[in-house]
């Protein structure tokens, strides 16, 4: 997809970097930004209204989460969907998620549940609303408030760092959670850890994630071997 040829809503210059990198994020993530598109600085600097320092560090932080693919003196580029890479990010979150789930929700306290239950909130009104962009957002937001109530920096950094596969996949593939359901899903989960019943909600993330993985297997991903010989594309 082309570059919009300007941003209606200019860059903050507090922080700069960040915000550079948030918006191209989420451009990757909403589909502004295509698998496979060339990202050259003179149009991100055109379209973004900042200079190119601040973009290529915002590019360098990027691909090091595998949302942008750096070859030096040949091209900058966003990463083409890599199909073993989201399955295997959708498979290690979904362990991670109902870990957190078990240990993390018998010892939440009344704010952390207060934010759990605005998070899932959010994913209704994202999924009525059939914005599947946001929806990834607020569903990924949902779990990582859910983490970090636990105080475990690895466990929050991990699911950080498979959030942008996640997210790519909730993108490609449309409806993998299913829309309409994912909202009583996440709803019944902040149910069990308002009764701070880590094994009911760790079952139902487990269940939760078994649907998409499913589905994902079933319905999407080619067979081993045709993975290996062409990973993405």
């Amino acid at each position: 997809m082309p570059l919009p040829a300007n941003d209606t809503a200019p860059v903050e210059r507090r922080l700069l970097r960040d915000v550079v990198y948030t918006r191209l994020y989420d451009g990757i993530l909403d589909g502004t930004l295509e698998p496979g598109e060339t990202l050259l600085d003179e149009k991100l600097t055109a379209w973004l209204g900042v200079s190119r320092t601040p973009i290529r560090e915002a590019l360098m932080k990027l691909a090091d989460i595998g949302l942008v693919e750096m070859a030096p003196n040949r091209y900058t580029r966003v990463a083409p969907i890599d199909l073993k890479a989201i399955d295997e990010a959708i498979y290690a979150t979904g362990l991670l998620h109902e870990h957190a789930a078990r240990t993390i929700v018998p010892t939440l306290d009344n704010a952390a549940v207060a934010k759990l239950d605005k998070a899932q909130k959010t994913v209704r009104k994202a999924a009525k609303a059939r914005d599947l962009p946001a929806l990834g957002h607020a569903f990924n937001d949902f779990f990582l408030e859910l983490e970090r109530a636990g105080g475990n920096d690895v466990l929050v950094s991990m699911s950080e760092g498979l959030s942008p596969q996640l997210l790519r996949y909730i993108s490609a593939w449309q409806t993998p959670f299913g829309i309409d359901d994912l909202p009583e899903a996440l709803a019944g989960i902040a149910a069990a850890a308002k009764d701070r019943d880590g094994a009911k909600a760790g079952d139902l993330v487990k269940a939760l994630y078994a649907a998409p993985l499913k589905q994902f297997l079933d319905d999407y991903r080619r067979k081993d071997a045709d993975i290996e010989r062409t990973p993405v594309f």
